[in-house]
Parts: structure tokens; sequence; C-alpha cells
């Protein structure tokens, strides 16, 4: 036993210090935008519409997510998350199982490069997909470290990507294996509109592959693919989504999304894509990679291609929806990484300590600024709850300047009492109204 941790000693203080930064940067967020909103039972988007509002219970979800579904949108899974962390008074079990669910990620796309290049877990690895996490998930505070966000975003991550790994075996047709195929094959489907589909189509493509070689098909991976389509259209058959995404997709408003998307990509993964080419054709040519691991590489980035490009039929596109996208990406390049280094110890070390200064030179701004609006926001929190008044007046936090503060580019807190934000942090603090003044 002794043996074994020692053995593993490199992955569990890298582990440690990623959960630690991850804590940290978890503690420094309050309550965001929409968290408000999820702290009740959800009736309404408008604040005014709901007198006396229901504080949010674990047996009450299930009512307010089906009123969420009938008139907001059907993501059921990522708001029944969100809802069951709001119901407590304090951010912090939100915080303690964000920073793991984060970890989790990345020994995802760790497990995922060492099945694929047949090699064993090399640690130094770990601070190379942090770094990758760090630098290139979309607006990281609202994909990551905004609880509503995280909850759509970071932690249904975890959901489809195990649910690709769980494919990866041709399981036993027995009672366990197809209750978790149509469980997770379900959740994978109801995740979100593109990364959940997008991971789908991996497993897809992963089944085509297969019965070309085998002449076989797995019956557990076809019930879990079924299971998903059936999650995917409860999720877009919601009355909520059809009402508020009913526009006219015309061939023109396609094709501008189309352009766009494409100009986004060039702009904030043109590197990437040098990069996993250049690693691809020096493992090619070194015969470090395997047949089925370059049919792998060409999956995850034919998924990544179908995460970011379904979003062509949205109409509209944030950042943070590409979420997904970049990690099937990171599967991909990691591959290859894995296969090229994965038994070299010393380099990889030294990658890591170059890594690692280049994340430093990132996060102080950027923890700078989230600790600048950590305290101004707690300022707001400790005036209200002091006021013996039930109009209170609190400063404003100053514009959020880097996308790792979760309250960049996002609604808060304004000057009028009747701005949506302010209506709705009034019946979470339970007062009457909240005005705002900018001291800039």
């Amino acid at each position: 036993m002794c043996l074994k941790i020692r053995k593993h000693s490199w992955s569990l203080v890298i582990l440690t210090v990623i959960f630690l930064i991850m804590l940290l940067l978890n503690l420094k967020t309050l309550y965001v935008a929409d968290d408000y909103v999820y702290r009740f039972v959800y009736r309404s988007p408008s604040p005014t519409a709901i007198a006396h509002p229901e504080q949010i219970k674990t047996w009450l979800i299930p009512y307010s997510m089906w009123n969420h579904y009938l008139i907001w949108n059907g993501r059921f899974v990522a708001h029944s998350i969100v809802q069951y962390f709001m119901q407590f008074n304090s951010k912090f079990p939100f915080d303690i199982c964000s920073s793991l669910v984060y970890l989790i990620m990345i020994l995802f796309i760790d497990k995922f490069g060492r099945h694929f290049s047949n090699k064993k877990h090399n640690p130094f690895i770990l601070p190379l997909i942090f770094v990758f996490t760090w630098f290139y998930l979309p607006y990281f505070g609202q994909s990551v470290l905004w609880l509503s966000g995280s909850g759509n975003y970071l932690w249904m991550s975890i959901i489809y990507l195990g649910f690709i790994l769980f494919n990866f075996k041709n399981r036993a047709t027995d009672p366990t294996n197809i209750t978790s195929a149509i469980i997770l094959g379900f959740l994978t489907g109801a995740t979100n509109e593109n990364s959940g589909p997008a991971a789908v189509l991996i497993v897809l493509l992963f089944m085509i592959k297969r019965f070309i070689q085998e002449q076989k098909i797995n019956l557990i991976s076809t019930i879990s693919v079924i299971a998903s389509g059936i999650g995917f259209m409860i999720m877009m058959l919601s009355p909520g989504s059809q009402a508020r995404g009913n526009i006219h997709r015309t061939w023109t408003l396609i094709q501008n999304n189309i352009a766009g998307i494409f100009k986004l990509m060039i702009g904030q993964w043109i590197w990437l894509y040098l990069l996993l080419i250049i690693l691809v054709g020096i493992a090619i040519f070194f015969r470090k990679l395997n047949i089925d691991a370059i049919w792998a590489i060409v999956f995850f980035v034919i998924g990544h291609l179908a995460a970011v490009y379904s979003m062509a039929f949205s109409p509209e596109y944030p950042a943070r929806t590409f979420f997904g996208g970049v990690i099937f990406l990171g599967i991909a390049l990691f591959i290859v990484i894995y296969a090229l280094f994965g038994e070299v110890k010393q380099p990889m070390m030294l990658a890591s300590i170059v890594a690692a200064i280049c994340f430093l030179v990132s996060f102080i701004p950027a923890y700078q600024d989230i600790n600048l609006t950590y305290h101004q926001m707690q300022t707001e929190y400790q005036i209200i709850e002091k006021s013996r008044s039930k109009k209170v007046t609190v400063p404003l936090i100053t514009m959020p300047k880097s996308q790792y503060n979760a309250n960049y580019g996002v609604i808060a807190l304004d000057t009028p009492p009747t701005a949506l934000m302010n209506q709705w942090e009034a019946k979470f603090f339970q007062v009457d109204q909240i005005s705002g003044y900018r001291t800039e």
C-alpha cells in the first residue's frame, strides 16, 4: 500500500495543488446573476410575478424543474444540480464539490490520453492539462466558477465524458449494464444542446468503426445511444425552449453564424490546430501512433467541430457554449502528447515547470480582479444584512476586467431598484428593495 502511494505521490501532490487553486477561486466567487433566481422554487423569470417565493429544498426540485421546463428551457439535469446547491445558506458545499468535479474532468482527459496511446500514467502531464483548461476553456469565470454556469458546463462535462468512457468497453448484456446505459445515456442527451449530442456522435463513430472491422454491434452501447436520443428530444421539446427559440432559421442567418463561428475558431484555437497537426505528423513519422489512436484523434476532432458548428442553428452562440468542443479538442491533443512523451519524465517535468510559470503570469492579475470583486460584493452583502431598513442602498462593484471573473459580462446589481437583479437580490435577502450607486 505504501509503495503504491509512493508511486503516485507526484500525482497526488499535483492534484492537491490544482484542487487548492480551484477551491481558492471558488471561495472568492460569490453568487452571480441566475444564482439568485434558482434560490427559489422556479415559477417565473420575472421577480415581480412572484409575491412570496418559496426557498428551494431537495424534495421541491422536481416540481421546480417541471415549471422551469414549461416556462424557460429543458436543461433539467444542469439546473437540478444548480438548485440542489442553492438550497444551502452557504456556498461552501458547492465550492468543495465543484473543485473536485474540476479534478475529475482533468483526470478524464488524462484517462483518454492514456487509453488511446497505450501509455502508463505520467503525472507531469497533469499540469499541462490543467494549464490547457485554464487558457482555453471559454470564459473561465462563467463556465467554471459561476455556480449556475458551472452546473451547465463544467458539471455536464463529466456526464458526457463518462458516457464516452463507459462505451469504450464491450460490456456484457446484464441488468446492471443495461440500467447504467439507460441512465448515463439519458443524462448525456439531456446535458445541453451541443456538447451532449457531440459526445453521442463520437460514440457512434467508434461503434461504426468496430462494426466495419469486426461486424459486431454492442447492445449496451446501442441502448445507451437510444437513451441519449430520448433525453435529447425531451430536453429540446421543452415548451419553454420552443417558445424562447421560436425564430425563423433562414439560410442567411445560418450562413452568418457559420462565418462568425469560423472567425471565432481562428481567433481562439488556431495555434491549437497547428500544434495538433504538427504533433500528429511527428508521431506518425516516428511511428508513435497506431491506427486506432489516429482514428480516435479524428473522431474527437469531429466531435469538436460538431459541438462548435451545431451552434450555427442557434439564435446566438455565447463563447461558453463551446466548453465541450474545447474539451474534445484537448482530448485529441493529449492523445498525441501521451503517445510522444508519455514515457519520458524529465522533459515533461520541465514542460510542467514552464507551464506553471505561464499559469502564474496569467493567474496573478486574474486573481486580483476576482478578489477585488469578492470584497466589493462582501461589502454589499454586509450592508444589506446589517441594514435595519427594508430599503437598502449599496455601492456597486466596479466593472470586472478579467474573463476569469464570474461577474465578467454577466448581469448584476444596477442603480435603480426596479432593475432585474436588484429585484431578485431583494427577494434573496428578504428586503423590500435594493438600490445601487457607483463609486467611480
